[in-house]
């Protein structure tokens, strides 16, 4: 069982992420409020929802810190194995190439490894966007997965929660 832990001000990520796993993966993976997480037990992986505010976060242990690059200054209670950061700069591990009005092209900046250790090359891949996500909740969402070790042409982070099927004329 994989303990997530996320941190924001509404509910929106994590419900973007309950709606977004895949079955498999939500069957392995336990979302919890930060505030729920058992004391003694870092999470596995830590998230912090683009809509907090810029305030220092509470002092949290994880093996993976999911966050976005404008918090990271934020960060200095929380003691993580490894950050990845995610947002709109070129300093960000995961990032935006391209939006348009029905695809969303992400791409990781340099390496990343996810919770079993395997190592993510640098690259972009496309992802349906009906835009009734916010990009940043996309961001994070396809970070989530990516750090769970689901391969990039499968991640879903759209409402809709299509899988990209391969093909470039299709959504």
């Amino acid at each position: 069982m994989v303990t997530i832990g996320i941190l924001e001000q509404r509910p929106v990520l994590s419900a973007l992420l309950e709606r977004c796993l895949p079955a498999p993966l939500r069957e392995q993976a336990r979302l919890l409020p930060a505030a729920g997480l058992p004391p003694a037990q870092p999470a596995d992986l830590l998230v912090v929802s683009p809509d907090l505010r810029p305030a220092p976060l509470p002092a949290l242990a994880g093996r993976i810190l999911l966050i976005p690059g404008r918090l990271s200054a934020a960060a200095g209670a929380v003691s993580a194995g490894w950050t990845v950061s995610y947002g709109s700069s070129p300093r960000d591990s995961l990032t935006f190439s391209s939006l348009l009005d029905d695809r969303i092209s992400l791409a990781l900046q340099r390496e990343i490894v996810t919770l079993t250790g395997l190592r993510l090359e640098r690259q972009e891949f496309p992802l349906p966007f009906s835009g009734r996500v916010p990009p940043h909740h996309l961001l994070a969402c396809a970070g989530v997965q990516l750090l769970l070790d689901l391969p990039p042409a499968r991640i879903r982070a759209d409402a809709g929660g299509r899988a990209p099927t391969g093909d470039s004329g299709s959504a």
